[in-house]
């Protein structure tokens, strides 16, 4: 079975049968018409004769004729898959003549068939074609010196593009590209290097990698210029091995078979799966496997071959299917008798143990059939037997009414001997006793009857073993449980005893099933307390100045427990509290009282501080009138602003001098000096000092 891997149909040439073929995957040639089966002509591509030959036949593919704006293609209509082909050649001879020197001619391997061509210049490529082009260019567009032989790699063409890898026309090296007889032309693929021969001689190489499957085609173009091109003898093909993985074959598990054909000295071989073969590098190694199973199994194993001068070029394989018949295997156990033997194949076996036997198989492979023998002694059995006092036992046509041991010596159903002992039991009559206990009021039932009362009970009843057995009853009543629950709470709350709902005090019984499931009394002796009343508080309010002493009392109660809240988070448990107060303590101060852990309703009693005073808000008096008249006689800061805060007033003339000060709780000013002497009227200026900065200003003084 022979197979490559390739997407397309294959034509293979012989060569001999010792050496390389060629596979062809593609050919533009024939005569006296060239065959184009397989092949798609575009634009202006048809087959003709340009008179470039020496025969008049139309074997040539002309791309173009000599008219500018013109352009043509021929592509291959299937895809080629070169990724696992790494040498191949495109053969082909070109003519470029008739005109005036036009683009030129391209061949190219695009992943996509093109869609269609440039019409006039570009060498027909399309500016969507992605791929290898290698360009006979004959058209100078300023970048170069024509003709120019060119390699591209990538998407659509430019010849002054970046990417091109060149050779031009130095000295008039390439004026031969563009002549009136054919060359002959040769682009090779080895391992992503690519080389351009014509006529013999190598111009350019590169290194382009080439692994997607592709479309290989020609195109030209003549632009703006005119000249005939055409192409003829083409072939696109790759030097391969012959593989040859020789006929089926079957063999018995375990055994030697010979696969493969004669050794070719110039091909590579290379066997898979590696398993059961001898080797894996010659033409025909041995296989050898192994089937444990029943029936046959297959292997497939694929040869693959390429060739010793060029071990890169395109791999073909061939397969071979080889079956592997089971041997037969079974198992023979079996025991005789002591003093026997056992035939099997033509043996008699007569030792106890393992014995193995080998016979051909209806599959003509070995069957091993396995004994395990083994010989039966005289055999030995025991029964345990018994009987009731008075009873009998049947043994062996022995009647036997007493325990003891007795044997007998019998034949088996193999016909060996067999000893069988006895031991046989008399067993007395039995007795038991059972105690139960039950709830006052319950019933028992003992053997059909129904039983009430405590008391000593019995009955004679025969065992598992048929035997008397008298059971004995031991009937008592199990005890009646009590207990006693005792809760307290307040006035107003709710107690669940027994899914009854209890809001009085007093005592209360409920029967509920106890652990025993009997009948159990639950006594509850419930006392509920009352609410007590809010308490009665007093303070010592209103406070005169901040940071006076503030009292809080509250009236005592018997067995209570006080609770205080009120401003600037004041909280407390004490019957009284005394603290020193400040406007941050004014507000409402509640306070509630708590005996037998029922609480009161809350009672509230205000705090306010009469003199709170900012000397930063006051307006200073602009005149006194000192005059004993007792009106505005005087400037008494403390008592006029009523303050309760330290402060220092000093009084200056017009020449700046303190002619009188007085602190808190001092003298006031009454239109004198410090030492008594009285003021002049006038206008005198004044400056008050506190604690948190000063205050000053102008008055006047009139008597």
């Amino acid at each position: 079975m022979f197979r490559l891997a390739l997407l397309i149909t294959l034509i293979v040439c012989s060569i001999n049968s010792f050496s390389a073929q060629t596979l062809i995957f593609a050919e533009l040639n024939g005569s006296p018409t060239m065959n184009t089966t397989g092949w798609n002509l575009t634009g202006a591509a048809t087959t003709g004769d340009t008179g470039g030959d020496s025969n008049g036949n139309s074997d040539e593919m002309i791309l173009t004729n000599n008219v500018n704006g013109s352009s043509g293609g021929a592509f291959f209509s299937q895809p080629i898959d070169l990724a696992t082909c790494y040498q191949w050649n495109v053969d082909f001879y070109f003519r470029i003549f008739d005109g005036s020197s036009a683009d030129g001619i391209a061949f190219c391997f695009l992943d996509v068939p093109p869609t269609g061509f440039v019409s006039g210049g570009g060498v027909g490529i399309p500016q969507t074609a992605n791929g290898i082009k290698v360009v006979f260019d004959t058209y100078d567009n300023g970048c170069g010196s024509n003709p120019e032989i060119q390699i591209f790699n990538g998407a659509g063409y430019n010849e002054c593009g970046t990417g091109i890898v060149k050779v031009n026309n130095s000295g008039g090296n390439l004026n031969f590209i563009r002549s009136n007889a054919y060359n002959h032309a040769v682009i090779s693929y080895d391992n992503g290097v690519i080389t351009v021969s014509v006529n013999g001689t190598q111009w350019l190489s590169t290194n382009y990698t080439v692994t997607f499957v592709g479309y290989m085609g020609f195109t030209a173009s003549t632009g703006g210029s005119n000249d005939r091109h055409s192409i003829k003898d083409a072939r696109i093909y790759a030097d391969i091995a012959t593989p040859d993985a020789g006929p089926d074959i079957s063999i018995c598990s375990g055994s030697n078979g010979q696969i493969g054909a004669t050794s070719n000295p110039n091909y590579i071989y290379s066997w898979s799966p590696a398993a059961g073969l001898s080797q894996t590098n010659v033409s025909d190694p041995t296989v050898n496997l192994t089937n444990s199973g029943t029936s046959p199994i297959t292997q497939t194993f694929t040869v693959t071959t390429t060739l010793v001068s060029n071990p890169t070029s395109c791999p073909v394989s061939d397969n071979v299917v080889v079956t592997v018949k089971p041997l037969n295997y079974s198992t023979i156990t079996t025991s005789v008798c002591q003093g026997g033997s056992y035939t099997i194949g033509g043996q008699t076996f007569s030792t106890a143990g393992t014995h193995q036997a080998t016979v051909i198989g209806a599959n003509g492979c070995d069957s091993t059939i396995t004994l395990n023998l083994s010989f039966n002694p005289p055999l030995t059995g025991t029964i345990n037997a018994s009987i009731c006092q008075g009873g009998s036992y049947s043994f062996f046509g022995q009647v036997l009414t007493n325990g003891g041991i007795y044997t007998q010596t019998t034949q088996n159903p193999a016909g060996c001997d067999s000893i069988v002992t006895l031991n046989l039991i008399v067993n007395p009559p039995l007795s038991s006793v059972t105690n139960v206990a039950i709830c006052p009021g319950a019933t028992y039932s003992f053997f059909g009857q129904t039983l009430t009362n405590p008391g000593n009970y019995s009955q004679q009843i025969q065992n598992a073993q048929g035997c008397d057995s008298i059971v004995n009853l031991i009937l008592s009543f199990k005890p009646i449980a009590t207990a006693t629950v005792s809760h307290a709470m307040c006035q107003g709350e709710n107690y669940n005893f027994n899914g009854q709902v209890y809001s009085q005090q007093g005592t209360y019984t409920a029967t509920v099933l106890g652990s025993n499931g009997c009948d159990s009394i639950v006594t509850l002796n419930l006392t509920v307390y009352p609410i007590p009343p809010a308490p009665v508080l007093s303070n010592n309010s209103p406070l005169n100045c901040p940071g006076d002493p503030l009292v809080l009392s509250a009236e005592f109660y018997d067995f209570a427990t006080y609770s205080w809240i009120g401003p600037n988070n004041f909280s407390s448990t004490q019957q009284n509290n005394t603290f020193n107060a400040y406007p941050v303590n004014m507000g409402i101060y509640s306070a509630t009282l708590t005996v037998n852990g029922c609480v009161s309703p809350a009672a509230s009693i205000p705090v306010t501080i009469t003199n709170i005073f900012n000397f930063e808000d006051f307006i200073f008096p602009n005149v006194i009138t000192p005059d004993n008249d007792g009106i505005n006689d005087k400037l008494d800061v403390q008592s006029y602003f009523y303050t309760c805060y330290e402060f220092e007033l000093f009084i200056y003339n017009r020449w700046g001098n303190v002619v009188f000060s007085h602190k808190f709780n001092e003298d006031p000013f009454e239109g004198k000096t410090t030492d008594g002497t009285e003021l002049s009227d006038g206008v005198y200026y004044y400056k008050l000092v506190f604690n948190e900065g000063s205050k000053s200003g102008y008055f006047h003084i009139i008597r």
